[in-house]
């Protein structure tokens, strides 16, 4: 995206929460109902149908609300072929975005590419999958093409052949892992940082024990100096990877109906440590609650190869114990983990190949949904983000929602 491109588009993002403020519920009936629209799926992905209100417990802010309709809203089989026979009935509600039980109006999907994390062959690898999963859309469903933090911006289009196009464009970075002197995992640089901080644990000393035999006086200092800075360049790079999927969550705002982002990523590392850094602070949960103001669900595909380059004989010095390696994924994870479950969507760790078994389960779960019409109480009605959670009375299934809602303030 081009310097122009992402000035304009930062100028189209602080209007879009007034005008969220200022949109009206498009349903009434007897009492004004919220739509909360949530998925059930099998172990492999497939949707449960045949529930209704009766199933469903839906809390906002910690109290329980009436479930007044449960409508089952199918827009393809699970395997991708057209679903002409609608299943939905009853009533439609509307919060803050406009919802739809017609299946013929097309779903929205959003691939965005974080391409500072993934290298070249990488990002080969999945853009091809992403073809495969384009092929299997709905002539009217309209899919985008978003890669950051520099790069393209393709806003939801029914153009596949011309979307399918573009992602030949996408190309990740050729410039892999970390540029350490002194061999510093994440996990090494956080401890250091957190020892710096007053949180002692051992770790600048084992590092020391380790590579100050080749590197001579000075050099235990030059360790500290080295994860200060290599910390500062890990928060620098995660902080304008969420900023630019919170650009991309909010601009999906503009568009009416359930959107679903597919994000794929090699990890975007935190700090797990009280003083320790990279630290992120709320932008994850600041990025959960945008998407579930947006009504914009996101699927994360984690790239995790590290287990295999662990075992190649060239860095199999430098990755540490399987324990090490462990944390250090997880510490790449655990913020994607954050705003995805907080967005109602899933995380995908991808271990092997290109992740086509992974796009296709995102296409069984975005094949249908349901649409709960909640009864809110007169204290809900605030315009306000309001913690939400959703359970379902099924045994082995998985329920997906997002964590927040918004409901309009009274006389809306």
């Amino acid at each position: 995206m081009t310097g122009a491109l992402l000035a304009g588009l930062a100028l189209l993002i602080p209007g879009l929460a007034a005008r969220q403020q200022d949109q009206s519920p498009t349903f009434r009936s007897a009492v004004d109902l919220i739509a909360v629209d949530v998925q059930v799926v099998t172990d492999d992905g497939t949707p449960v149908a045949g529930l209704g209100p009766a199933d469903f417990d839906v809390s906002i802010s910690g109290q329980r609300r009436r479930v007044v309709s449960a409508d089952y809203v199918r827009s393809s089989t699970v395997d991708g072929r057209p679903f002409t026979t609608s299943t939905a009935g009853g009533a439609v509600a509307s919060n803050l975005w406009a919802t739809t039980s017609d299946a013929t109006a097309g779903r929205i999907y959003m691939l965005a590419f974080d391409i500072s994390s993934l290298s070249v062959g990488d990002s080969r690898t999945v853009a091809n999958a992403a073809k495969a999963l384009i092929d299997r859309l709905q002539p009217a469903d309209r899919v985008g093409l978003y890669t950051f933090p520099i790069g393209t911006l393709i806003e939801p289009t029914a153009d596949h052949a011309g979307l399918r196009r573009a992602l030949d464009t996408v190309v990740g970075s050729t410039a892999q892992g970390l540029m350490s002197h002194f061999n510093l995992s994440v996990s090494e640089i956080i401890d250091i940082n957190a020892e710096s901080a007053g949180s002692g644990s051992g770790v600048l000393a084992s590092v020391s024990e380790r590579e100050c035999p080749e590197f001579g006086p000075g050099c235990v200092a030059q360790i500290q100096i080295e994860a200060r800075s290599l910390a500062f360049y890990l928060e620098g790079r995660a902080t304008e990877i969420l900023h630019g999927l919170g650009r991309l969550v909010r601009l999906l705002g503009e568009h009416e109906g359930r959107k679903t982002v597919i994000l794929f990523s090699s990890g975007i590392p935190a700090s797990d440590r009280a003083g320790g850094r990279p630290d992120v602070g709320d932008l994850p949960r600041a990025l959960g609650q945008d998407a579930a103001a947006t009504n914009t669900t996101i699927y994360t595909l984690f790239m995790d190869s590290g287990e295999l380059s662990a075992l190649s004989a060239e860095t199999r010095r430098l990755v540490g114990t399987p324990a090490s390696r462990s944390r250090d994924r997880a510490l790449g994870s655990r913020i994607m983990e954050e705003f995805t479950g907080a967005s109602g969507g899933a995380f995908m760790p991808v271990l092997t190949g290109s992740g086509e078994y992974a796009l296709g389960r995102v296409l069984r779960e975005t094949s249908s949904h349901y649409l709960l019409g909640v009864e809110p109480d007169a204290r809900d009605r605030d315009g306000r983000l309001r913690p939400l959670r959703v359970r379902v009375d099924r045994d082995n299934v998985t329920l997906r929602s997002r964590t927040w809602v918004v409901v309009p303030r009274s006389g809306s």
